[in-house]
């Protein structure tokens, strides 16, 4: 099945003159590594391509190729454009009102919202993975900076090969991206020695005030008036869970960001408990070891409930 649906896909995306690639919300290395590289593709292949989501491009990720020309954007109408989604598992992590025709994602809770095809590979360590596969299908060299962006998207998916996800599959689509041109120290040190003090003083707000609930939780927050006192952004908290998963005993980890479109969260696991499980409780998703959902509540109310659930796993 997975050979007739990245063929099924390089085959629409060859057939159409302009196409439209779309990133989940709060984007991170993976769905925009994948975009990255399409645009890529796209240009190679003399394609009329766009390409963004609902959430705006972290600057963290303002190296990666055609940066430039991400958009936000929360609404689509039909332009005629060839949509394909990339690491988005539902409709509502993507931009809900795209026509999407064709995905490509690793998750294993994909609702199958493509009209097209949907391939999904839960086995994959990142959708960056698949991305590699469907360039050789559309017949594009890796180039350089194709290499670039895919390796982003799998070190980054897969803590730089440190997860449990990362497989021999993994390892070896890594490989061929360096000996096509990625440099894995060059990308160190943009995507882990590149921060603000903005993003340090929020860090540390966050991680003055973590807490241990049940023996096996751990749960820290960050509120609105923490990024508006440091002057840090939203996309600053990207990395921020992990460093909580550091503590010794943290089976479930919650990190709990204050917006002013709600609490979005991010768990993180180890061991037998699944992330995927406990975001599930507020219409949440992702993977068994990471996952995250939005809590539509007041922050003391999210975090109350949030402390409640995390003293019962």
């Amino acid at each position: 099945m997975a050979a007739s649906e990245v063929q099924s896909i390089a085959f629409a995306l060859k057939a159409a003159p302009k196409w439209r690639i779309i990133c989940h919300v709060r984007p991170d290395g993976d769905t925009l590594g994948c975009g990255s590289a399409l645009m890529c593709a796209a240009a190679l292949l003399g394609k009329d391509a766009v390409w963004g989501g609902a959430d705006p491009l972290p600057p963290l990720y303002r190296f990666l190729p055609f940066a430039e020309e991400y958009r936000v954007s929360e609404d689509i109408t039909d332009d005629g454009r060839c949509v394909i989604a990339v690491d988005v598992s539902t409709r509502d992590r993507g931009i809900p009102s795209a026509d999407v025709a064709l995905c490509v994602d690793h998750h294993r809770d994909n609702e199958g919202f493509a009209t097209c095809t949907n391939w999904v590979v839960p086995e994959a360590a990142a959708t960056g993975e698949l991305l590699l596969q469907l360039i050789y299908e559309l017949g594009c060299p890796v180039t350089p900076e194709i290499a670039k962006a895919l390796y982003v998207a799998i070190v980054t998916d897969c803590g730089w090969f440190r997860y449990s996800n990362t497989t021999e599959n993994t390892l070896r689509a890594a490989a061929e991206l360096v000996r096509a041109g990625a440099v894995p120290s060059e990308i160190d040190e943009l995507l882990d020695y590149n921060d603000t003090m903005q993003k340090m003083r929020l860090w540390g707000r966050c991680l003055s005030r973590v807490e241990r609930h049940g023996g096996k939780g751990v749960l820290s927050w960050v509120s609105c008036g923490d990024f508006l006192e440091t002057g840090a952004a939203e996309a600053d908290t990207e990395g921020l869970v992990n460093m909580l998963t550091h503590i010794a005993g943290a089976d479930m980890t919650v990190l709990v960001s204050e917006t002013p479109r709600g609490l979005r969260c991010s768990f993180r696991s180890r061991g037998g408990l699944a992330a995927n499980d406990l975001a599930s409780k507020w219409n949440g998703g992702g993977h068994r070891y990471a996952a995250g959902c939005t809590i539509e509540r007041p922050l003391e109310e999210g975090l109350k409930e949030l402390r409640e659930v995390l003293c019962r796993v």
